[in-house]
């Protein structure tokens, strides 16, 4: 275009790239900044001890030789070696196995891997680039981004029309260059009404901005989290968001605050409470739990100066903790149905009365048998019941309430007992929370048959959380998670969105994409909502530039065929779709990027803006081919010169009509948008119209023959009559009728669709 000297209008393409490309930077930095302190409350701490000191530092501080203390939920961040206490590590992240490797003094501990249960601490023998997992992963430095159709929909657009534009510019070059050979005429004269049409026809196939548009929706939508104290950790998590349809919540802190408090503590068997009460104390404290019921018993009881010579810590998947001493025998304490032991007639009524009042309960069990592994005495029989209660949240109903509301189903899955869940799910509002099942004894070959019957899972394991999640799936579900705790990371991992809250275990956190670092469960729905907004006008917006590529690519080949047997070429240069590009696509995509909008995303990318594009491109396209079928039949009335004037005026006001249906349906604001929009349009072309030949003189210091002036969008009004306005006139008529009757036929076709899939 340069070598071409084609005059300034020419580059007025430019503009919008430009100032995409400022925004999106600008965005982009502002965003980054947001993050960036986000993370300095998010990122993984590590407490160390230091002169004898213990005191929280940032995982990226710690040096060799460092000693660590690590708990129950804490993802290791250095090779070390066990000093003092005993932990049960999950090893699952390096060596692909779901089992719990003991470790006890002398062990080492091997980073990426995290505590099941337990405390201790550790020095510290390896770190950065020396550590285990960091060996594996030298192997495959190459980082793998996650799977995501929008993404990889943005790929294959600009693959497949990068491709197709080298492509026939190369051959409309090669074509031209012959027929300039034939015909004698192959210089500068040649190639400067060459390129024109050449450039016309690649800048118009590229959706210019498109890419930069996706970016910048998303990062905008990470700052609009970061506000809100939401923690995005993959960028393109924020599409699964849109697409969600049924969310997860383990009950405790996310439905309840988490701040358990004892209620009760009845006796049986001839205890005394304060004893047993000093007991269960004295346990939980050398086990060195740190889960909310471990808190809330420390809290609650005195703790007696007796120790026990051995501990098992709480686990997950057993659901107990035991303590043995040598004067007394073996305490276990937990969920009572998990404990094989006695549970007299006025135990088990206790029981069944205190868990259908949505009390939590655990039961104390004992025996005189004294032991030191994890195999339990066989005459263990119920002394106590603890019951504990949970503070549903005071905004847990209004929220869950919106989920329901938006489409999202909700389904608590909790490792308590299914009544108690059910409970308190009833009373925060979960539909058929009546209805529960209790996952105990229930083989995972059956949660595929009863995963869509109940939205209350109690008893659940860990293995059991990722089982149901992927069980949603293979039903077609976008399912996300939220949890805090270990026993949720396998979900977490599992879901195609996972939300981890900031107070929970730092392996939790890691595996998360969104962390909300106030664990403020009310946000909850703002963070769906703000996926579904980003994406849909995402596909808004990328309907309109899909449009223009398609229009390019089809007239492109077409023009191209024609040129190869001595017909006419491409005819429009880049001027002509000046008003299409910055009105329509360029104020149209920006400005229905902004609005709010909470539907949710349904089928793929692709399909969506495809929908919309293919019909309006090939509306577009008509215009072309009837003004210049006509121009060719019918020369004496129509020039190829005027059909490209007619065609121009006729496929730009088409454009709007794309606008419109992207549009559709019409609120305040975009009602307010289309019209300012039109207004744009009508008053730029009244102001070319009149103004634009004397624009263009004045720009180009009146360097041109006055055979070559033309307007500021490349377009000889003067060439044009009142006939040839009228065929315009009913030609887009006609054109737009045509493109309501095929929207209107999509339409009903697609929703019959979607009432066929519902049915099924």
């Amino acid at each position: 275009m340069i070598a071409a000297q084609m005059d300034i209008t020419n580059y007025f393409f430019c503009v919008p790239v430009l100032c995409n490309m400022i925004i999106g930077l600008f965005t982009d930095i502002h965003t980054r900044h947001l993050v960036d302190k986000l993370r300095l409350v998010s990122d993984p701490k590590v407490t160390v001890v230091r002169e004898g000191k213990e005191f929280s530092i940032p995982a990226n501080q710690i040096v060799l030789n460092d000693v660590i203390s690590v708990s129950a939920g804490e993802q290791i961040t250095s090779d070390a070696i066990l000093l003092t206490g005993s932990l049960e590590m999950d090893e699952s992240i390096l060596t692909g196995e779901s089992i719990k490797v003991p470790k006890k003094p002398g062990d080492t501990i091997l980073s990426a891997s995290y505590v099941k249960s337990g405390k201790a601490y550790c020095r510290v023998t390896a770190v950065g680039i020396a550590n285990y997992v960091e060996g594996i992963q030298a192997s495959a430095k190459q980082f793998k981004r996650p799977n995501s159709e929008l993404k990889s929909s943005c790929l294959r657009i600009f693959w497949t029309t990068g491709t197709l534009a080298i492509f026939l510019g190369a051959v409309m070059s090669i074509t031209w260059v012959f027929h300039s050979l034939a015909k004698g005429n192959l210089n500068y004269d040649s190639y400067q009404n060459f390129i024109p049409s050449l450039s016309g026809s690649i800048i118009a196939m590229i959706p210019a901005g498109l890419y930069l548009l996706v970016s910048l929706a998303l990062a905008v939508s990470v700052g609009r989290l970061a506000k809100k104290k939401m923690n995005v950790q993959e960028l393109y998590c924020v599409e699964m968001l849109a697409r969600v349809d049924t969310i997860c919540f383990d009950k405790t802190g996310t439905i309840t605050d988490g701040l358990l408090s004892v209620y009760r503590l009845d006796v049986f068997e001839g205890f005394k409470s304060d004893e047993l009460e000093k007991t269960i104390g004295a346990i939980v404290r050398e086990t060195g739990d740190e889960n909310l019921t471990a808190r809330c018993l420390l809290s609650s009881f005195e703790i007696g100066h007796i120790e026990p010579d051995f501990a098992l810590p709480f686990d997950s998947d057993k659901k107990y903790a035991l303590g043995s001493f040598k004067k007394t025998g073996t305490f276990v304490y937990g969920a009572p149905e998990f404990i094989p032991g006695e549970i007299s007639p006025e135990g088990k009524n206790k029981i069944d009365s205190l868990t259908k009042k949505g009390f939590r309960v655990l039961g104390v069990f004992f025996s005189k048998k004294k032991t030191d592994s994890e195999e339990l005495p066989d005459d263990l029989k119920l002394v106590g019941i603890i019951s504990l209660t949970d503070h549903v949240k005071n905004d847990a109903r209004k929220n869950i309430e919106w989920f329901l509301n938006n489409g999202v189903n909700v389904k608590i899955i909790s490792g308590d007992n299914a009544a108690t869940v059910a409970h308190i799910a009833l009373e925060a509002g979960v539909k058929d929370a009546d209805k529960y099942v209790s996952m105990e004894g229930i083989n995972d070959s059956l949660i595929p048959e009863i995963v869509e019957k109940y939205n209350v899972f109690g008893r659940v394991k860990p293995e059991q959380k990722a089982t149901i999640i992927a069980a949603l799936q293979d039903k077609g579900h976008k399912v996300a998670m939220t949890g805090d705790g270990v026993n949720d990371i396998l979900a977490l991992k599992k879901a195609d969105c996972s939300i981890a809250m900031g107070s929970g275990s730092s392996a939790a956190r890691n595996v998360a994409h969104i962390v909300s670092v106030d664990n403020n469960f009310s946000k909850l729905p703002d963070v769906v909502a703000e996926g579904r907004r980003a994406i849909n006008n995402l596909q808004r917006s990328a309907s309109l530039f899909l449009a223009k590529t398609i229009f390019a690519i089809v007239l492109s080949f077409v023009f191209l065929l024609s040129q190869m047997f001595g017909g006419v070429s491409y005819p429009f240069s880049p001027k002509n779709l000046y008003i299409w590009e910055i009105i329509t696509i360029g104020g149209g995509g920006f400005f229905l990027a902004l609005q709010w909008t909470n539907d949710r995303v349904q089928n793929g990318f692709m399909e969506n803006i495809l929908r919309k594009a293919i019909p309006g491109g090939i509306v577009q396209i008509l215009a072309v081919f009837i003004t210049y079928f006509l121009a060719l039949v019918a020369p004496d009335f129509m020039s190829y010169e005027q059909a490209r004037v007619v065609s121009t005026i006729s496929f730009t006001i088409l454009s709007y009509c794309l606008l419109a249906r992207v549009s559709w349906k019409f609120d305040a604001y975009r009602g307010t948008i289309f019209g300012v929009l039109v207004i744009a349009g009508v008053s730029l072309f009244t102001l070319d119209y009149i103004y634009g030949e004397r624009i263009v003189a004045s720009l180009t210091h009146d360097k041109l023959p006055p055979d070559d002036l033309t307007s500021i969008f490349g377009l000889d009004y003067s060439s044009v009559d009142g006939y040839h306005w009228l065929f315009c006139i009913i030609m887009t008529l006609c054109l737009i009728g045509i493109y309501a009757l095929v929207n209107y036929l999509e339409t009903r076709s697609f929703q019959k669709g979607d009432k066929k899939e519902q049915n099924i």
